[in-house]
C-alpha cells in the first residue's frame, strides 16, 4: 500500500489542510465494530483522533479521558517571577546605516503549556490528558513603524527547550530597529505578543475510496485514490464523528499525523517591574550593566549611572530640613535621601566614640604616646523627614508602576576624598562601617611645641563644643561606582548634634486617647525633640512638639498624642551637661590606656613678659604638685631676669588628656626685703605653659 501513502501525501499537498502539517507514518486500517463503525485497532500508539470533542480546544472520541490542546500562559503569571528571563543587548562596535550603533539582542522568557479554563471543570467527568509530542512552535511578534510611516509587524522566530522546572524557555534574537522596538514595547508600550504554531501527533481519520472504472468522479483522484479527512484537529467543537461502513468502495483509515493549531499570547508589560529591571542589561566595551532608558541603545553605551537627581518633590532642604538632595535609581527603584549632616552614632550601646592611647616611636615624638580616636558617624535624618518623604514618592511621575523605596547612602564614594577641616592638628581617616555608618579615625600626635595631650584636650572640648561645631568636614557618599560629580555632605563631630539607631524604641497604647510609650533603651541621656504618628502609605501625622524633653538613661516616658498610626518617630539628640565637665566625658567616650598607661608630659613656666627689675624681684622659685597623684612633685624651677622660662618633663597617666592635669603651683618670690610666696591651681594638659604676668603675683 504504499501507494496509499504517496498519494495522501500529493494530495496534502495540492490540497492542504490548516490543522495538518503531514503525516509521520504508514496508514492504519480500520478494524469494524459492531456497530459496523470503523475504529482504531487496540495496542497502538497513545495519540488521539483529530476529530472534533464536544468541547473547545480539546480533540478525539476516547471515552475515557479528554485529550485538549492546551494554551500557554508566563511562568510569571504562574509562579509570580520568571527566573530564566533576560534582556540582553550586545554592542560590539558596528555601526548602523543611521550612525548609530548596531544592537544585537536576545530575549529569553519562560512560558508553559496550561489547561485552558473552561475545561477544567469537566477535570472530574474525564480525566484532561495534554495532546503528545507538544511542539509550541513560538514567534515574537514585534510592531514598529518604518521609515515610510506604515505601521508593520515583524515576527522573530524563537527557539524552544524544556524548562528544567517548568514548561519552555524561549529564546528570540534580534537585530537592529527590532531591539529598540522589542525594549520600548517591553518596557513602556506593551504591545509585544508571542505567537504560537504548537505541533503535537494524532490520528488523522481518512476516507479512502477506489472509483471503479465508467463510473462519475467528483473531486481529485491521487493514484486512483480519492480522500475525504474528517475533524480539523480539535479546531472546532463538534459531535464526535463516527465512521460508519456503508459500502465496500470505502474504506476508513488513519494516518499517524503531525497537526498544528494557534495560540497568541500578549506579553504586556509583564516584565516591567522592579523584579526584572535589573535583567535588560547592555553589553559594550566589555562592560555589562543595566540599561537605563532607550538611549542606551541609540548610542554607543559606556559606563553610566542610573541615578538621576529627583527634582520632581521640589526643593528638598525646604520641605524637608534635615534632608539636603534625593536621587532616583531608574533601574532599582531606590530614592536615595542625602542627608544634610553626618553625625555621631547613638545606639543602644552609647556614643559610637572611642579613644586609644598608642605607643608612638617616632623620632618626633617627645611624649611617647600619640591618641586614635574611632567614630562611627551616620546620616542625621530626622525620622519625621524620611516618613514624609516615603509617602511623598508614591504620588510622584516616576513611581508609576513602580515599588519605590527609599534609602540613606550606603557608604563612601572612594572617588573622592572626605575631610576633617575643622581639626589641622588630627590626621583624619575614613572607611565604609555597617549599613549607613560610616568609620571615621582620627589621629593625634606631639606637634612641636604642644603635646599630644594638650591636643586631645583640646580636640574632646570641641567634641562637646556649644554653638557651632568647630569639628567639622566634609563626606563623599557612594550612589554607585559611575555617578559624577561626586555627591558631598556635611560632617559635624559633636555630641550635642548625633545621629540615632536603636537607642529608642517606642510602643503604642491603646486609647482612646492613643498614647505612646518612650523607652531608652541606652545608657545616655535623650533629648525629645518631637514625635508623629507615622501610617503606613500616607504622609506623617503633625508632629508633636517635645520641647527638649529629657529621657534618662534606661527610663521611659509617655508620649500624648500620638499612637493611632502604625508606628511612631521620635527626632531626638543626645542631653549633653553645658559646659561638659571633663571627667563627664568618659560617659560619652570609650576611653582604652591598654598600650600606653603613662606619658610623659612637659610643665612649662614662662616668666617672659615679668618685669623682674620693675618688680624688684631677683628669682622665682616654682614648686609643681600634681593633685591627680598627692605627693608626687616636680622638680623645682628657678626663674631669674636671664632665665625667664624653664620646663620640666614628667610622666603622668594617659588618661589626663581626658580629665585634666590640675596642679598647685607655688611660686616663691625673691627681693631684697625677703621672700614672699604665691598659690595658685593650673591645668597643665588645658594649658601647658603657666605664664606668669605682674597680675599673677599680686
Amino acid at each position: 500500500m504504499v501507494e496509499v501513502e504517496q498519494a495522501f501525501d500529493e494530495f496534502l499537498a495540492a490540497e492542504p489542510k490548516h490543522w495538518l502539517v503531514g503525516r509521520f507514518g504508514e496508514h492504519i486500517d480500520s478494524v469494524v465494530n459492531e456497530e459496523r463503525s470503523a475504529e482504531l485497532p487496540a495496542d497502538l500508539m497513545d495519540m488521539p483522533r483529530l476529530e472534533s470533542n464536544f468541547f473547545r480546544e480539546a480533540v478525539g472520541v476516547d471515552p475515557d479521558r479528554t485529550w485538549y490542546l492546551p494554551r500557554f500562559a508566563l511562568v510569571d503569571d504562574l509562579l509570580g517571577e520568571d527566573e530564566n528571563f533576560a534582556f540582553e543587548v550586545v554592542q560590539n562596535g558596528d555601526v548602523a546605516e543611521d550612525g548609530g550603533p548596531f544592537n544585537r539582542a536576545t530575549l529569553t522568557l519562560t512560558f508553559d503549556a496550561v489547561v485552558p479554563d473552561h475545561l477544567l471543570a469537566h477535570e472530574a467527568d474525564l480525566p484532561l490528558v495534554q495532546v503528545p509530542d507538544l511542539n509550541p512552535g513560538v514567534s515574537l511578534i514585534v510592531p514598529l513603524t518604518g521609515s515610510d510611516g506604515i505601521p508593520v509587524e515583524r515576527p522573530v522566530p524563537g527557539t524552544t527547550r524544556i524548562a528544567d522546572g517548568l514548561g519552555f524557555i524561549a529564546t528570540f534574537e534580534l537585530t537592529g530597529s527590532l531591539v529598540e522596538a522589542a525594549y520600548v514595547h517591553l518596557t513602556r508600550r506593551g504591545d509585544l505578543r508571542l505567537e504560537f504554531e504548537p505541533t503535537y501527533s494524532g490520528y488523522q481519520t481518512t476516507l479512502v475510496t477506489e472509483p471503479d472504472t465508467g463510473f462519475p468522479v467528483h473531486g481529485s483522484i491521487f493514484h486512483g485514490f480519492q480522500f475525504e479527512l474528517f475533524g480539523d484537529g480539535g479546531n472546532t467543537a463538534g459531535s464526535p464523528f463516527e465512521p460508519l461502513l456503508l459500502h465496500q468502495l470505502d474504506v476508513y483509515v488513519f494516518f499517524p499525523s503531525t497537526a498544528r493549531y494557534r495560540r497568541s499570547l500578549p506579553l504586556g508589560l509583564t516584565f516591567h517591574t522592579d523584579a526584572y529591571r535589573n535583567l535588560f542589561t547592555i553589553e559594550a566595551e566589555e562592560i555589562t550593566r543595566p540599561i537605563i532608558d532607550v538611549n542606551d541603545l541609540n548610542s554607543f553605551a559606556g559606563q553610566r549611572s542610573e541615578y538621576r537627581e529627583l527634582t520632581t518633590l521640589g526643593d528638598i532642604s525646604t520641605r524637608y530640613p534635615s534632608l539636603r538632595r534625593v536621587f532616583f535609581g531608574q533601574v532599582s527603584g531606590t530614592v536615595i535621601a542625602l542627608p544634610s549632616l553626618y553625625g555621631i552614632l547613638v545606639s543602644a550601646q552609647g556614643a559610637l566614640a572611642s579613644c586609644d592611647s598608642v605607643v608612638d616611636e617616632s623620632p618626633a615624638s617627645f611624649s611617647g604616646c600619640r591618641f586614635h580616636f574611632t567614630f562611627t558617624v551616620a546620616p542625621m535624618a530626622d525620622p519625621i523627614d524620611l516618613a514624609r518623604l516615603r509617602a511623598d514618592i508614591l504620588d510622584i511621575p516616576e513611581a508609576e508602576d513602580r515599588t519605590l523605596r527609599v534609602a540613606l547612602p550606603s557608604g563612601l564614594d572612594s572617588r573622592a576624598p572626605s575631610t576633617l577641616d575643622g581639626f589641622p592638628s588630627g590626621q583624619a581617616a575614613f572607611a565604609d562601617g555597617e549599613g549607613t555608618g560610616i568609620h571615621v579615625g582620627v589621629d593625634i600626635s606631639d606637634d612641636r611645641p604642644t603635646p599630644a595631650t594638650t591636643l586631645v584636650n583640646l580636640f574632646l572640648q570641641q567634641l562637646a563644643a556649644t554653638g557651632p561645631p568647630p569639628l567639622f568636614g566634609t563626606v563623599a557618599v557612594r550612589l554607585d561606582d559611575v555617578f559624577l560629580p561626586p555627591v558631598r555632605t556635611t560632617l559635624l563631630l559633636n555630641l550635642r548634634r548625633t545621629a540615632h539607631s536603636d537607642d529608642l524604641a517606642t510602643t503604642r497604647q491603646p486609647g482612646p486617647p492613643p498614647s505612646t510609650t518612650a523607652l531608652n533603651q541606652g545608657p545616655l541621656d535623650l533629648k525629645l525633640l518631637g514625635c508623629a504618628d507615622i501610617r503606613d502609605g500616607q504622609r506623617p501625622g503633625s508632629t508633636v512638639p517635645l520641647g527638649g524633653l529629657v529621657l534618662a538613661a534606661r527610663q521611659t516616658t509617655t508620649l500624648s498624642g500620638v499612637g493611632a498610626g502604625t508606628d511612631v518617630a521620635v527626632s531626638r539628640t543626645l542631653e549633653v551637661a553645658a559646659p561638659l565637665p571633663k571627667a563627664g566625658m568618659l560617659r560619652f567616650l570609650a576611653f582604652h590606656t591598654q598600650t600606653v598607661q603613662e606619658v610623659q608630659h612637659p610643665l612649662t613656666v614662662n616668666a617672659a613678659g615679668l618685669d623682674f627689675t620693675a618688680e624688684g624681684i631677683s628669682t622665682i622659685k616654682a614648686d609643681i604638685t600634681l593633685i591627680a597623684t598627692p605627693g608626687d612633685s616636680a622638680p623645682s624651677l628657678t626663674l631669674s631676669p636671664s632665665h625667664t622660662i624653664d620646663f620640666v618633663h614628667v610622666s603622668v597617666p594617659v588618661d589626663s588628656a581626658v580629665t585634666g592635669l590640675n596642679s598647685t603651683v607655688v611660686l616663691t618670690l625673691t627681693t631684697a626685703s625677703g621672700t614672699r610666696t604665691v598659690s595658685l591651681t593650673h591645668d597643665f594638659v588645658n594649658e601647658p605653659i603657666l605664664v606668669v604676668t605682674s597680675s599673677t603675683i599680686h
